[in-house]
């Protein structure tokens, strides 16, 4: 630190806090404002007849609502405060000493941990879990995915749920220690490769959280679109890194680490991001050459990280291709296609608000033509992708809201807080969307909005969710009281009823939870076009078939043979057929049904 810093007095740092009459009503407004959403936010009712096209479900509809005034309110708000905090923020500066940055990322890495575990054993979706699960315990008991058993979930995903079995045992919480070991690994590097692209300490800070809350912190467990679109955030800060600081090997192995580990996850973001990163920086850099080798090093790595891991690559491959007409492509039924249409246009809303920074790229373009500065025109052209990197994944993901914008807003605050292309009105709008990201994105996580998405009371539940695990695979997760009566009624039909078994749709984690063997050369969750490919549908059946279950165990369905939801998702005709030739119905337990085999069948 300056000398000067040292001997300022409490009068020259106070200097900093002095208000203009305009800059004290503004802040007092912010406060009024601060307050108004708190008394809004506890008064949005759960159930009324407007806002219908939200849904028809009055505690989602109030959830949304609430979500929608949290974003507008703390926007206004610290829209109002911005001159206060800068005048605040510039008072401490002086005094500020490097030992409190490291004690700020600290608390925000405790955070992050404690928030990730704390609401990830809440609430329990019974698809996209299952999903989860079953391809972690499948891996535990030997089965290779891809050849083992069919998949689609790329490798990182996988090697993800099966090292967090591996190091924390087989239970719920090891997916989320490995998913706040991975936030906090992120967020330290995301915020030093803002500080390297000359972004404020404090600005740098606040981006990479926001970062990780958008991701990581409104799903709150280890899943496949979070995890790529941090890493993806990664990849893209390394190549602006990379564009300027060339020569530096921190970066560059920045730059190798990222692409590596982004090349292991989901294709479409993974694809559109490394495409574009690299052919632009390849355009905007004067070492080309050992661009290319570095590149091809990351590619490299990703192989040998495959190979190590029995991860085999012709079939990684065929399963991609095989459903990627269904699920792929920005005209696939799913994503944004299966949204209502409040959601879409509530996500381009959204999407177009966190992209204003992206206006001061007009002015800044136009100056570099003019200059012929031809490698800053290409080097402006990084910033639009991350708007296409975000629109991509609102049209194939399914997630919903930030998830998808972590580039954007690592962009745009690249623009505004390190490049500095962005005047003193667009910097402080900035500022006032980010802590209204920030804060809407840590209510979405808390509420388990995304989780309610996987399916209400499948086993979601707003009000009865309280219900503690106390022991088992599951242990300290909390949950509705129909789930635990589910569990209950699953473990007395292993009790009496011979294996081997099967477990239908939204029941498959239980072959994790009773230690069970999970069939081979079946596909860890039951959905064609998804999980395998439509055309191998029939080959899937005969495989069940040859697998000659004693016992079958689903969800009870609201009406029987319901194929839309509950236990019954997405079976075929066929599939019941098959089943009704083998097996017997029992019914007398309240929420699951029972199928017995036959002991006379000689066709199967």
């Amino acid at each position: 630190m300056s000398s000067s810093a040292e001997t300022a007095t409490p009068e020259k740092a106070l200097e900093g806090w002095k208000l203009s009459r305009v800059e004290l009503i503004s802040a007092l407004a912010g406060l009024a404002v601060l307050a108004f959403t708190a008394v809004g936010f506890l008064l949005v009712p759960t159930s009324f007849a407007w806002f219908r096209r939200i849904s028809a479900d009055g505690f989602y509809k109030r959830a949304f609502l609430r979500q929608d005034l949290i974003l507008a309110g703390v926007f206004l708000a610290a829209f109002c405060l911005a001159p206060a905090a800068a005048a605040a923020v510039g008072s401490f500066r002086q005094r500020w000493r490097d030992y409190y940055t490291y004690l700020a990322l600290l608390g925000v890495c405790a955070f992050l941990w404690v928030f990730l575990i704390h609401v990830g054993r809440w609430q329990f979706g019974g698809f996209d879990f299952n999903i989860l699960i079953e391809t972690g315990w499948r891996q535990i008991l030997g089965q290779r995915p891809y050849v083992d058993f069919p998949t689609t979930t790329p490798p990182g995903f996988n090697l993800g749920a099966k090292y967090a079995f591996e190091l924390f045992g087989t239970n719920w919480d090891a997916n989320l220690y490995f998913s706040a070991i991975f936030a906090c690994t992120t967020f330290l590097w995301i915020y030093w490769l803002m500080v390297v692209l000359s972004m404020g300490r404090l600005a740098s800070l606040v981006m990479a959280f926001a970062i990780e809350c958008a991701a990581m912190l409104t799903l709150c467990f280890w899943w496949y679109n979070n995890s790529v679109l941090i890493l993806a955030a990664i990849f893209f800060l390394s190549c602006l890194a990379y564009a300027s600081h060339s020569r530096s090997v921190p970066v560059q192995c920045s730059y190798v680490l990222s692409l590596t580990l982004l090349s292991l996850m989901k294709p479409n973001i993974a694809g559109l991001t490394i495409v574009g990163g690299v052919v632009l920086l390849l355009l905007v850099t004067d070492r080309r050459i050992q661009l290319i080798l570095l590149t091809v090093g990351g590619a490299a790595a990703a192989v040998v990280a495959l190979a190590v891991n029995h991860v085999s690559i012709p079939a990684m491959l065929n399963s991609y291709l095989s459903v990627a007409k269904n699920r792929g492509g920005i005209g696939a039924r799913f994503g944004y296609r299966e949204m209502t249409a409040f959601e879409k246009h509530s996500a381009l809303f959204w999407i177009a608000v966190l992209s204003i920074p992206l206006l001061g790229l007009v002015p800044r373009t136009i100056k570099l033509i003019s200059q012929r500065d031809w490698r800053g025109v290409v080097l402006s052209f990084f910033f639009p992708l991350s708007l296409l990197v975000a629109l991509y994944g609102l049209a194939t993901n399914g997630e919903f809201r930030d998830v998808e914008c972590t580039v954007l807003l690592a962009a745009c605050g690249v623009m505004t807080f390190g490049l500095r292309w962005n005047g003193a009105f667009l910097r402080r709008l900035y500022i006032a969307i980010v802590c209204a990201t920030i804060a809407g994105d840590l209510y979405c996580g808390a509420a388990r909005i995304r989780v309610y998405g996987i399916g209400p009371h499948l086993f979601f539940e707003w009000q009865d969710n309280q219900q503690r695990v106390d022991r088992g695979f599951l242990k300290d997760m909390r949950v509705s009281s129909k789930m635990i009566e589910i569990e209950r009624e699953v473990k007395l039909a292993l009790d009496t009823n011979p294996g081997p078994y099967y477990f239908g749709t939204r029941l498959d984690f239980n072959y994790a939870v009773f230690g069970l063997r999970s069939p081979d050369q079946f596909p860890a969750w039951w959905h064609p076009g998804t999980s395998f490919p439509l055309s191998s549908q029939t080959h899937v059946i005969q495989v069940w078939e040859d697998h000659r279950f004693q016992t079958l165990i689903f969800l009870k369905p609201d009406f029987h043979r319901d194929t839309t939801g509950d236990g019954y998702t997405y079976y075929p005709q066929a599939f019941f057929d098959a089943i009704d030739r083998g097996y017997t119905r029992d019914e007398r337990y309240p929420e699951i049904v029972i199928y017995r085999r036959r002991t006379a069948n000689p066709g199967l």
